[in-house]
């Protein structure tokens, strides 16, 4: 080998030479045999046998302080995360964070750990100051790396937090921590739910310009961002970019397309997607289910419901949401006692959303008798459910019985169901503002109505 021949090979000076990271001393044997201990229990998903583990540790008389390292922290801590729901989570985990500041203060897998916890048991101001003015684990991070700043973004998702989650996103962008496809699908997808198109697009160049659209899981995120956003038409051609499709690259554009009226493309990209050979699930026949549905289709419709189900063709046991679908398929063509029928022998018991659609149906063509018989299952089923209330008081409005509408509104009000207000939210230079009717919470609430005043102005002098 005459590799010191070689005019391209140089040694870096000594100043130069990376400094060799310090190596972690080895914790005594009992810690060790304590923590697999621990972990097994945790592994076995048994939180108490855990926390007996633990306290059993803390307990021993051969244990010398400070008896847990950060490992065995961390195992617990995320046996907490796995079950929030658990009676004994919650105080084992605030123990274990005030032992984690004692001994491990600034700990940044142990502050991840922590706040992933805080997120599952729905304390996000736990979590983050992001969406709280207190300080948090979070804030205690020296300096949070990509897993943290993505476990921060999708535990606000999980939340309901989108808007704090885009702000997180944003936040760790300045930190100049690069994110990682997890963490651009959980971006897109607060995106998605906002309904925020432009932040949206932009995601969508900063994917490019890390040239990731080869990653299929974020461009599926794509495709369902701009179909809930409304842009079908950039989702298709997000779609009609991709070289490997599937079957969620399908389902998400056949899903996009019937959720915003296109469905003869959602029938088409169906039946294109079964002469590629990829067979479809659950969630196609949702799909094209939906888009028979919202077209009028109701023979077709039946037609793939049957092949479903049939064992020649998918084989595929109907579930909730195509029961749904094949109530609202048949409610809207007006035969209301087979889909009254399809209720009735449905192997489960049908949820609010499936007696929703048949009273709906009901409303459509003024079947009174029928809402008031699906009404006594709905009062079982979603006693606080205030659109069911709403939508029955409109079908005896809509047929003049004013005293029918009357006494569902004075049940609304023996119960405590109030209506909830529907919101509107536009989005303007990458922020999304939402607004209710009358309201002037927002900053630029006299701007916003002074232009509603002059734009009534304007449509009255025009006769509008």
């Amino acid at each position: 080998m005459a590799v010191a021949a070689s005019p391209s090979l140089t040694l870096p000076p000594p100043a130069q030479r990376a400094t060799p990271k310090p190596r972690r001393r080895t914790p005594p044997r009992y810690v060790v045999s304590w923590t697999s201990a621990i972990a097994r229990s945790a592994r076995e998903g048994d939180l108490p046998a855990t926390a007996a583990a633990l306290s059993a540790m803390l307990s021993s008389p051969a244990a010398p302080a400070p008896a847990p390292n950060d490992v065995t922290l961390h195992t617990v801590l995320s046996a907490c995360a796995v079950a929030p729901t658990s009676p004994l989570a919650r105080p084992l985990a605030l123990s274990l964070h005030a032992l984690a500041i004692k001994l491990f203060p600034g700990h940044l897998l142990l502050c991840t750990c922590l706040a992933r916890f805080y997120l599952a048991s729905r304390l996000p101001h736990h979590a983050s100051s992001c969406s709280a003015s207190c300080p948090s684990v979070f804030d205690g991070m020296p300096d949070p790396d990509k897993v943290s700043w993505t476990a921060l973004i999708d535990g606000f998702i999980k939340n309901g937090r989108h808007d704090v989650a885009i702000y997180c996103f944003h936040a760790m962008l300045l930190d100049g921590v690069q994110p990682d496809y997890v963490t651009l699908v959980a971006a897109i997808s607060a995106c998605a739910e906002l309904g925020a198109l432009g932040l949206g697009m932009w995601v969508h160049r900063f994917v490019t310009r890390q040239r990731l659209e080869g990653n299929i899981r974020i461009v599926n995120s794509l495709i369902h961002m701009y179909a809930r956003c409304g842009q079908v038409e950039f989702a298709r051609q997000v779609f009609d970019s991709m070289r490997k499709r599937t079957v969620v690259s399908w389902n998400t554009m056949i899903v996009g397309f019937a959720a915003n009226g296109r469905c003869t493309d959602a029938i088409d990209h169906f039946e294109a997607m079964r002469r590629k050979g990829l067979k479809p699930d659950t969630v196609t026949f949702t799909g094209v289910l939906m888009a028979c549905s919202h077209a009028g289709l109701t023979d077709e419709g039946l037609r793939y419901y049957d092949a479903m189900k049939a064992e020649a063709e998918h084989g595929i046991t109907a579930r909730m949401e195509h029961y749904g679908c094949v109530v609202d398929l048949l409610g809207r063509a007006g035969r209301l006692d087979e889909a009254m029928s399809v209720v009735a022998t449905m192997p489960m018991r049908p949820n609010e959303v499936v007696l929703g659609a048949l009273l709906a149906g009901c409303r459509m063509h003024g079947d009174v008798d029928m809402a008031e018989q699906l009404m006594q299952y709905l009062l079982k089923q979603d006693p606080g459910g205030d659109s069911n209330y709403v939508l029955l008081s409109n079908i005896y409005a809509a047929e003049g019985k004013w005293d029918g509408a009357g006494k569902v509104r004075s049940l609304m009000k023996s119960r405590g169901v109030k209506k909830r207000l529907g919101r509107s939210a536009v989005e303007i230079d990458g922020g999304v503002h939402e607004f209710v009717c009358g309201d002037r919470s927002h900053p630029q609430a006299e701007e916003v109505f002074d232009m509603l005043g002059l734009l009534s102005h304007e449509m009255a002098r025009h006769e509008v």
